[in-house]
């Protein structure tokens, strides 16, 4: 019904397009049902989520949610970013790592580097990309990250081992891959200036080193004022929903992407203080980290123009895309888990499985 009441309105002229009001609750309603049809019928939510968000968005065109939101688009985007990323965070306790510790450090280092040189080769070569674009990709394309792994992980329900592990891949790459993005385009500015200075690159590493300092205080100083009382219990979710935005935003302004590390550092040191408050708040964070995945699987894949779309079906975008699926991924985590205790089953499995992260 919402539905026709847009393509209705839509037929009618501009001056009868639906407020933003309605628009911010329709994303959320066909969220939520989209999550729900996902859970009703065994489906990857975030499959449904996406083709929801096709139909609605470049298909029919009823909404785009990039133009109608204007300014507050990013910004809502990446502080949602931050919240699941820190709430997926809160589940990375180190008792988990015995035993895997090993082969989730070398995936985490060596897998992601191997990663992004293949998959940046692959770009160059193979989908036609300059050297500049396909490192700035090949960053990007390392990272799952929670905003896909963790819904796909609460529906296939495999084994501890490779649950655990892909569960800590995709937190910790998240950041980690968007940090490399930002570096290849540092790198790529410093080598096509005309006057190089090594400056920016200092920067990008302060900054860097930075956000994880901040995000493991800001950690530290929550826990600590939950551990003395000095927050009652009602304000407590508040005050870890605003300091996970200000441990967000400040890096962030500093250096673009480091507020993903912050928020990832906040949310490790917190998950290992063995603060009762964090648990008992942690229903409440997987429930919002659910909403706003929601809400921007919808708002992202709605934005996106026809044409765009169009163009993956190009033969050398769709070579690319297989070969980083059965190629590259396969490929980095057999060569980086040489050595450990992983069984061959569960490197085919962990291989197998890399959707990518929102980032």
């Amino acid at each position: 019904m919402f539905l026709y009441f847009i393509k209705k309105w839509k037929s009618q002229g501009d001056d009868m397009n639906p407020t933003l009001l309605f628009e911010i609750m329709l994303i959320g309603l066909l969220g939520i049902g989209s999550q729900w049809i996902a859970w009703r019928f065994r489906m990857p939510a975030i499959v449904v989520m996406s083709i929801t968000g096709l139909l609605i968005g470049p298909i029919f065109g009823w909404i785009n949610p990039q133009e109608d939101f204007g300014n507050l688009y990013d910004p809502f985007i990446s502080v949602a970013v931050a919240i699941i990323l820190f709430e997926g965070s809160l589940n990375l306790r180190f008792k988990e790592l015995t035993g895997i510790g090993r082969p989730i450090f070398r995936i985490a280092t060596l897998g992601a580097f191997i990663a992004w040189i293949l998959g940046s080769l692959t770009a160059h070569y193979i989908a036609g990309l300059s050297w500049a674009v396909a490192f700035v990709i090949g960053g990007l394309f390392i990272v799952t990250g929670p905003t896909v792994i963790m819904p796909l992980l609460r529906q296939s329900k495999l084994k501890p081992r490779p649950a655990k592990i892909l569960k800590w891949e995709g937190i910790i790459v998240d950041p980690i891959g968007a940090l490399l993005a930002v570096f290849a385009f540092e790198i790529i500015l410093y080598l096509t200036a005309d006057d190089p200075s090594g400056k920016r690159l200092i920067i990008f590493f302060v900054a860097s080193l930075f956000a994880a300092l901040f995000g493991w205080l800001c950690g530290r100083w929550i826990g600590w004022m939950f551990e003395r009382g000095y927050i009652p219990e009602f304000l407590k979710s508040p005050t870890v929903f605003i300091v996970v935005i200000l441990c967000f935003t400040i890096p962030d302004e500093i250096v673009h992407s480091t507020g993903l590390l912050s928020v990832t550092a906040m949310g490790l040191t917190l998950a290992n203080m063995g603060v009762s408050s964090v648990t008992e708040m942690r229903h409440f964070k997987e429930n919002m980290s659910i909403l706003l995945i929601s809400a921007i699987f919808i708002m992202l894949t709605a934005s996106l123009q026809l044409e765009t779309l169009l163009q993956i079906f190009q033969p050398n975008i769709i070579g690319y895309v297989l070969l980083m699926m059965f190629a590259v991924r396969p490929l980095s985590i057999f060569l980086s888990t040489i050595g450990t205790n992983l069984t061959l089953n569960e490197k085919m499995l962990v291989g197998w499985i890399a959707p990518r992260g929102i980032v």
